[in-house]
């Protein structure tokens, strides 16, 4: 699976310390000079730091060759220019009708796959929806299974009471609003562009349902995805309503064609943005405690 190159490893020691799953071990050699060997090669989740790190290409894996490593030159970017980039970066609802780029897109998809995954799995998957008409009804789908399942009862006295002991006053005062939104925009017939705000392009993201980091995994990949299109003059915005819609109904898994093991854990609308944000908002202070 890996192996040690012994004629090229000088010692340096630093695949033994950068490991997360304790696969080397320092042992005496014949000058009593401690020796990284091969202790737990079957504990390797191949996530390559090794490799990337080892300086005189000492390291092999069978199935992640070195020739599949990229050089890259790391940039220095000061915090002053991330902190402008994160806090001037908002919810983008309002879209140009102007096609993104496949050229971005494919790179967008590109930089999720390099977010964290739990143990290495890498096991998140893509979808690029630019179909209006597809997106339209897939609108209409997820805006029906969360009323069905739920919503239209908030305006039920009783069912409030119970839903409150449950989930606590906040979540319900933000299940209203929603239950607001819904009722009146069904009841005017002003459902198309509610849930995605006619985006030119919709990116979901599903993973495996059994593996509980699944979701960290997923919003990781977003966020990742999220940053880089800021930086690209693209806006966007998370979509809440698709994960949780397709929590409650295995038609949105259908309709996207994602098997039964899988679950929608994350989903983003991107586009050129219509409008331009030029102020930081404040934000409600959080409690920080410091141990």
């Amino acid at each position: 699976m890996i192996t040690i190159d012994k004629q090229k490893c000088t010692d340096c020691r630093k695949c033994h310390d950068i490991c997360p799953n304790y696969v080397f071990s320092l042992v005496n050699n014949a000058e009593k000079k401690k020796s990284v060997e091969l202790r737990y090669p079957e504990q390797c989740c191949v996530c390559g730091h090794c490799m990337a790190i080892c300086q005189t290409g000492a390291l092999s894996h069978e199935s992640m060759p070195l020739s599949s490593f990229t050089p890259v030159q790391r940039e220095e970017i000061d915090p002053e220019s991330m902190e402008k980039l994160l806090v001037s970066r908002r919810s983008t609802r309002n879209y140009k009708q102007k096609p993104v780029p496949e050229e971005m897109l494919r790179k967008l998809i590109e930089i999720g796959t390099h977010a964290g995954s739990s143990s290495n799995g890498q096991t998140e998957e893509f979808i690029v929806i630019r179909d209006q008409k597809k997106l339209h009804q897939l609108e209409l789908l997820v805006i029906n299974v969360l009323w069905n399942a739920g919503l239209k009862f908030l305006n039920r006295g009783f069912m409030k009471t119970i839903l409150k002991r449950i989930y606590g006053k906040e979540v319900i005062r933000q299940y209203e609003a929603y239950h607001n939104i819904i009722k009146h925009r069904r009841e005017n017939n002003e459902q198309e562009g509610m849930i995605f705000r006619n985006a030119p392009v919709v990116v979901v993201v599903y993973g495996i349902k059994t593996n509980f980091l699944a979701q960290t995994n997923c919003a990781l990949a977003i966020r990742n995805i999220e940053i880089l299109a800021e930086s690209m003059g693209l806006g966007t915005c998370w979509v809440g309503f698709l994960p949780s819609a397709a929590n409650k109904s295995k038609k949105i898994n259908k309709f996207l064609q994602i098997p039964e093991d899988k679950i929608i854990l994350a989903s983003l609308m991107l586009g050129f943005p219509k409008y331009i944000y030029r102020y930081k908002l404040p934000r409600r202070e959080r409690n920080v405690s410091w141990l």
